[in-house]
């Protein structure tokens, strides 16, 4: 026996932001299995004594994939078979396309990762997508979807989508997209958006993300105009306009050196101009009714738009003298009056995992295990105005770096041997992440960080992400295990008998949770472990899921061996 490759072991923390005396966190990269355990059996773990920890807890842990009988090269099996598995299911079973109406903006935002479209000039810049390609997009993605690719949605990217000049370009695309049924959000300076409300509740665009960078003349400097003038009034009135007719505004703010001394001021402003986020409640309750509308094929119930806002660091080279750390944003955060609970969700890198722990404790499906970190790994398309292909949007306008083209005649895309290249980044391949305990957390890390730290595409980023975990999974996790004891405070000094899938107890709330006999206390396993399902794989099973090339004989093996993913099963059948 020995402690997984995989296994992650930390102090667990309370909503009082102090250490719960007594219990540790254990969390298994691989399995996505997140315990509570007494402190002395998580050191007993640590040192690999495994005699000194009870047959009981020490059955369970294995069983949950933290100690394991398996070798290196066993465990490295299961992750390759899960990443196949995903990949195949979900990964690239969809096709998002983010189309670029123009590379042309109305802003010289000086940290902008499109600096270079600049060089070629006014007369390249302004250039729409022609009619011919809009049509031509829209036939090929059409094509996708009679493949058996999903295609779910469609962004709105640029340069800036909604220039004032270029609103009959949208205006056919967004017609478009409405025949094929494709909901539409967008990512916008904001500062044309007057111009383009009318548009927006047309075609029921009902998410946009909008960028401000301080208050007044900071967010001027930052989002500057290209003809000098201020931006940030203009840009928030926007705001203000665009929640009153329904819209949805998650308000993003680039942070560095130069502005990070500015949050407090720039939350108190928004609050002072009566821009609060709604309760998580609410926003539920909304989206309840908006898919009910939509299964019933009626329009979206009139309400507001609801206001969001985070924060992220500007991805700059390490020895820049404005480069800040995203832990540095969160402390600004925390230092404006928010708890760290809090500030995760203003964070943007910090609110990711928090919702993978808070997604994996809710018990209502296996953990997701994708080895790729954003959609440039899976089936994102970023549609140039000349019909170029991107895998991400950092590489815009960055010709060599294309995938694939859009073909006007044929109305379809070509891809380049470039496409298959950027589906292998995945932490299952990556050899640094292959045998990280964050391989499914992680997930090899940005691509773009990777080529600014490692000098291409294709390597790890490994950036902050082990030192924000061992931040967020301690503080999510206490909250939810103090939860846990509140329901029941009792539960911690009562006699609990293992069962294969969780406690037998007198009380409906304890037989409810899965927990371990301990010497005193009971272990709360706060997710499902996706060590069982595989388990009970044959070596038939498993070497058919690595060679098989139907999605289908895959989700018929994963199905019946217990590893259920709804998502994938809808697609694999939406493939064959």
């Amino acid at each position: 026996m020995r402690v997984s490759t995989y296994e992650i072991i930390l102090p667990l923390i309370g909503t009082d932001d102090k250490e719960i005396p007594g219990k540790a966190l254990l969390v298994n990269g691989l399995y996505s299995a997140v315990d509570v355990v007494d402190s002395e059996i998580a050191e007993n773990l640590e040192k690999g004594e495994f005699t000194e920890i009870p047959v009981a807890v020490r059955e369970s842990l294995m069983e949950r994939g933290h100690i394991t009988r398996k070798d290196e090269e066993g465990e490295l099996a299961d992750a390759r078979l899960l990443g196949r598995v995903w990949s195949k299911l979900v990964g690239y079973s969809g096709a998002g396309p983010v189309i670029l109406p123009t590379y042309d903006c109305n802003f010289r935002c000086p940290y902008c990762f499109e600096r270079h479209r600049l060089t070629r000039g006014q007369e390249w810049l302004g250039h729409e997508m022609k009619p011919e390609m809009v049509e031509a997009v829209f036939a090929a993605l059409k094509k996708q979807q009679e493949k058996g690719r999903r295609v779910d949605g469609l962004s709105l990217y640029g340069g800036e989508p909604f220039l004032k000049e270029n609103k009959e370009t949208v205006r056919n695309i967004c017609e478009h997209a409405k025949a094929m049924g494709l909901p539409i959000s967008a990512v916008t300076n904001g500062y044309d958006l007057e111009d383009y409300i009318d548009l927006l509740e047309e075609f029921e665009i009902g998410r946009v993300q909008i960028t401000v960078d301080g208050v007044g003349e900071m967010n001027d400097r930052r989002r500057r105009h290209r003809d000098g003038v201020p931006t940030y009034d203009r840009i928030l009135k926007n705001v203000a306009l665009a929640l009153e007719h329904g819209i949805d505004v998650s308000l993003r703010v680039n942070t560095n050196g130069e502005n990070i001394g500015g949050i407090k001021a720039l939350i108190d402003d928004l609050t002072a101009r009566g821009l609060k986020e709604a309760a998580r409640e609410e926003k539920e309750k909304a989206n309840k009714e908006a898919m009910e509308a939509k299964k019933a094929g009626k329009p979206r119930p009139k309400r507001k738009g609801f206001f969001s806002y985070y924060f992220k660091a500007v991805t700059e080279a390490k020895d820049s003298p404005t480069r800040v750390t995203e832990r540095q944003v969160l402390d600004a955060i925390i230092e404006a009056g928010f708890s760290p609970l809090e500030a995760f969700e203003r964070q943007s890198q910090y609110s990711m995992l928090m919702q993978g722990l808070k997604a994996a404790m809710a018990k209502q499906d296996y953990p997701k295990f994708a080895p790729a970190f954003c959609g440039a790994e899976q089936g994102m398309m970023v549609i140039a105005p000349d019909g170029l292909l991107y895998p991400c949007w950092d590489l815009v306008a960055m010709e060599e770096e294309a995938v694939g083209f859009t073909d006007v005649e044929a109305g379809r895309f070509f891809f380049n041997f470039g496409k298959a290249k950027w589906r292998t980044r995945t932490s299952d391949l990556l050899e640094k992440c292959r045998t990280c305990p964050y391989i499914f957390i992680c997930r090899g890390g940005c691509a773009a960080a990777a080529k600014m730290e490692n000098g291409s595409y294709y390597r790890e980023a490994c950036s902050e992400w082990k030192e924000i975990f061992a931040y967020v999974a301690p503080r999510v996790v206490g909250e939810q295990w103090e939860e846990l004891q509140e329901t029941d405070a009792n539960v911690a000094s009562r006699s609990c008998v293992r069962t294969s899938a969780s406690c037998a107890s007198e009380d409906a709330n304890v037989a409810s949770r899965s927990c371990v006999r301990t010497s005193a206390s009971c272990a709360s396993e706060l997710s499902i472990s996706l060590a069982g399902p595989l388990s009970r794989l044959t070596e038939a099973e498993r070497e058919t899921l690595m060679k098989t090339a139907s999605q289908q004989e895959m989700f018929d093996i994963i199905k019946e061996a217990g590893l259920f993913m709804s998502e994938a099963g809808e697609k694999a059948e939406k493939k064959e």
